[in-house]
């Protein structure tokens, strides 16, 4: 889902940059939003224990993306292949999967690469569905999922080897406080991989035409930044096979949930044509430690 959702207090690292300087790139700060940790715990809890949901949803993207993912946003097969290559990790090592929701994406990387998981989310009800389907990707002990901010994971310092975060980096208003949280988690050479979209689009204060200097002010060096295969077909395809399908999602979702996907595919839907989808690696500057 990538409705824009409303952060906790963000944590300010000392002498990191922030949203409060005036010279912050477009999109590095966003109004509060209306959205709400019930909106995702009911997204994350009802809404996806709908069967119908996930198979219209998978219908609209076809061989494209990984049934088993269960994953809001368009996380497709290509995607996780430059997950897979660009964390450069090795067995054993820590992934974060920020803002993991049902944790499918990190639970899928964690199986693929034989890492560790921590997931970190403030929606509880995403956090319970993470732990319960980890037993079906990973061995006891390989994952663990625990409640927090995308600008405040809880996390020790330097403690990370590599993060991903699918489809929420968007979700922060302070966006430059994710990547600087991100720069005191991850060991030095540590890469962040994350998927959003960019756009110049006037009438959306949330809008971010250029995530590098975003990410450059939260401390991380820009490695790749890759345009998404079919991204805003994809969405519109899922969009669409919501609303073809929603007499009968409303009948086994109930209104509320029912009413936020129509809402979603309204709002965003129209706005589609003047985003891009983009796949963008960020990286720790310093020696990573081979030892």
């Amino acid at each position: 889902m990538i409705l824009p959702r409303r952060s906790p207090p963000t944590a300010r690292d000392e002498g990191q940059l922030t949203d409060s300087d005036s010279s912050s790139p477009r999109g590095a700060v966003t109004p509060p939003s209306p959205v709400t940790v019930d909106d995702f715990d009911r997204a994350h809890g009802e809404a996806a224990k709908s069967d119908l949901l996930w198979q219209v949803s998978n219908r609209a993207y076809g061989h494209d993306c990984p049934t088993e993912l269960q994953a809001w946003g368009g996380t497709t097969w290509w995607t996780l292949g430059r997950f897979v290559t660009g964390l450069r990790l090795s067995p054993g090592q820590l992934l974060l999967d920020l803002a993991c929701g049902r944790g499918g994406v990190g639970l899928w990387l964690a199986r693929a690469l034989n890492v560790n998981l921590v997931g970190v989310d403030w929606s509880a009800a995403g956090l319970r569905a993470a732990t319960d389907r980890s037993i079906g990707f990973v061995l006891t002990g390989r994952a663990r999922f625990e409640v927090g901010d995308m600008t405040a994971t809880g996390l020790e310092a330097e403690s990370i080897d590599g993060a991903i975060c699918a489809d929420a980096v968007f979700f922060a208003e302070d966006r430059i406080a994710v990547f600087a949280e991100m720069t005191r988690v991850l060991r030095p050479g540590g890469r962040f991989l994350f998927t959003a979209d960019e756009s110049d689009d006037p009438d959306r204060p949330a809008a971010v035409p250029d995530w590098a200097p975003i990410i450059e002010r939260g401390g991380l060096g820009v490695v790749t930044r890759e345009e998404i295969p079919d991204w805003a077909a994809q969405i519109k395809r899922m969009y669409d096979a919501w609303l073809d399908n929603i007499d009968a999602l409303r009948a086994e979702l109930g209104d509320e949930s029912a009413d936020d996907l129509i809402n979603e595919a309204h709002s965003v839907g129209p706005t589609l044509s003047r985003r891009t989808g983009v796949l963008y690696t960020a990286e720790k500057r310093g020696r990573a430690n081979t030892n």
